[in-house]
């Protein structure tokens, strides 16, 4: 692999079957999210292909704060690989051997929820053990919204509570219309 610096921190490498890469180790420390998340976005804005910069920044961050939370290593890897496809693939790589979890989806937990993203914003996602930890990567692709899922097909609440806080946010704001034009106000 080819070597050079990159202007967000990164290593330039051009893998063995000519596709690009950005590699950087992070500190295991809660202030190396954003690191990340800004090699994404630099890397991506250079690619060309800011348009899977939102979708990428929130990977990076999902995965580099699995890292920092259940790691016990003092440091990780964040990765970037320029597809053939025009779509990319985030990495985080950590010495921790312990598989991730994808919890099922809870409206009342406060966390755990990390996974369920990622795999909701890649078109594949997974984790290669290493023997000495493991690397667990998203593809991104361009146009993968449309494939993987119409529209059409989208819940438009994600809960029974957020359909009952619609309700309520329609009712109080329909009321107070009725009462402005009762009243005679604009």
């Amino acid at each position: 692999m080819l070597r050079r610096s990159h202007p967000s921190g990164g290593n330039r490498l051009v893998a063995e079957d000519g596709s690009l890469v950005v590699t950087t180790v992070l500190p295991r420390e809660s202030e190396s999210v954003p690191l990340a998340r800004r090699l994404v976005r630099h890397t991506l804005a250079d690619w060309r292909l800011p348009h899977l910069a939102d979708a990428a920044e929130l990977v990076v961050s999902e995965l580099s704060a699995n890292a920092v939370e259940h790691t016990r290593h003092a440091s990780f890897r964040v990765t970037l690989q320029r597809r053939p496809d025009s779509g990319v693939r985030v990495a985080v790589i950590d010495k921790s051997t312990a598989e991730p979890i994808l919890r099922p989806w809870d409206d009342e937990a406060e966390g755990g929820r990390g996974l369920a993203l990622v795999a909701a914003l890649a078109c594949r996602w997974g984790t290669d053990p290493l023997g000495w930890g493991k690397r667990v990567w998203a593809d991104l692709e361009p146009d993968q919204r449309q494939e993987k899922q119409p529209v059409s097909t989208v819940p438009l609440y994600a809960s029974r509570r957020a359909q009952l806080v619609y309700v309520l946010i329609v009712a109080v704001l329909g009321a107070l219309l009725g009462a402005a034009i009762v009243c005679g106000a604009p």
